[in-house]
């Protein structure tokens, strides 16, 4: 997954409210640990639904550059500060096309 959405460790530990070494022990082991699959299926289906309007590489980048609809605010911040609900209105507005 973070390969295919460009998405860095660090960025990937940022939307998975987890640290850097969990993101980098997760990497390593042989499956996704229990605690982190919840997570990680909401993460991915965030980046699968932002891909259906955007190149899938920059998916990534559009998560962390400031967003106007996000009162400037990045996409991740946003998912930081709660506000995941308003994050997934702007990716379903531009799947939508509503934006452009």
């Amino acid at each position: 997954m973070r390969r295919r959405y460009s998405l860095s460790q660090a960025l990937l530990a940022r939307l998975l409210d987890v640290s850097l070494r969990t993101v980098s022990a997760a990497e390593s082991a042989p499956a996704i640990p229990p605690p982190l699959r919840r997570n990680i299926t909401q993460v991915n289906r965030l980046c699968a639904a932002l891909a259906e309007s955007m190149q899938t590489p920059f998916v990534g980048l559009w998560l962390d550059q400031p967003n106007q609809l996000l009162a400037g605010l990045k996409p991740v911040e946003a998912i930081e500060r709660g506000q995941l609900d308003l994050v997934w209105q702007v990716a379903e507005a531009l799947r939508s096309g509503s934006l452009l």
